[in-house]
């Protein structure tokens, strides 16, 4: 697995540190940041968490849904005395999957073996995953 830097944002995009949700669906499904950004606020997203509406999983499923995306919900759970799931196991797992993945405070894609980010969160623990079909 390697990391590749992606920044799907605009000149005109909006100017926020606290925008991974939409970078990742717009990085997964190759659909412009803008349009991402626009559904996403509509779902409920806040660029400042406390402002969002909803459940931030929904507002992602919901876009995702909206935009005509398959995918299904993968869980991590930790198990006493064995190593946390990281993007680089799971990209070994399946180096041809498309994920979105939830890494401790961030979303981020892991898409055919590339972690597709604006920095390497590759040895995070993986909690959950949305395989997009």
């Amino acid at each position: 697995m390697k990391f590749k830097y992606v920044q799907p944002k605009g000149v005109n995009d909006i100017k926020s540190n606290g925008d991974c949700m939409i970078r990742a669906v717009s990085n997964v499904t190759g659909v412009e940041y803008s349009k991402v950004h626009k559904l996403m606020y509509e779902n409920g997203w806040r660029a400042t968490r406390r402002n969002s509406k909803g459940k931030w999983e929904n507002q992602i499923t919901k876009t995702l849904d909206e935009l005509g995306f398959k995918y299904e919900r993968i869980s991590f759970p930790g198990i006493k005395g064995e190593k946390r799931m990281t993007s680089k196991i799971l990209s070994d797992m399946d180096p041809n999957g498309k994920y979105i993945v939830r890494v401790s405070k961030h979303i981020s894609v892991l898409y055919s073996g590339e972690l597709l980010d604006t920095w390497d969160c590759s040895d995070k623990c993986v909690y959950f995953a949305w395989k997009i079909k």
